[in-house]
């Protein structure tokens, strides 16, 4: 298992950033996923085998303009 830290300060909403969660918690491979409450962030433990840290990036970045669409 991989655990990354990903900023998501650009996001205030924090209704957003549960939405964003929910998204990701549903990416296959993606153990768990946690807000770090106060840091911007979240923390995402995932399997390498199944999906890269560079598709979690890229996913959260279409996730983000999803929910302001």
């Amino acid at each position: 298992m991989t655990i990354i830290e990903v900023s998501l300060n650009y996001i205030a909403c924090t209704g957003c950033i549960k939405r964003i969660k929910r998204g990701i918690q549903t990416f296959n491979g993606v153990q768990k996923v946690n807000i770090l409450t106060g840091t911007g962030k979240v923390r995402i433990k995932f399997s390498e085998a199944e999906i890269k840290s560079e598709e979690i990036h890229q996913r959260i970045y279409q996730l983000a303009h999803k929910t302001f669409d």
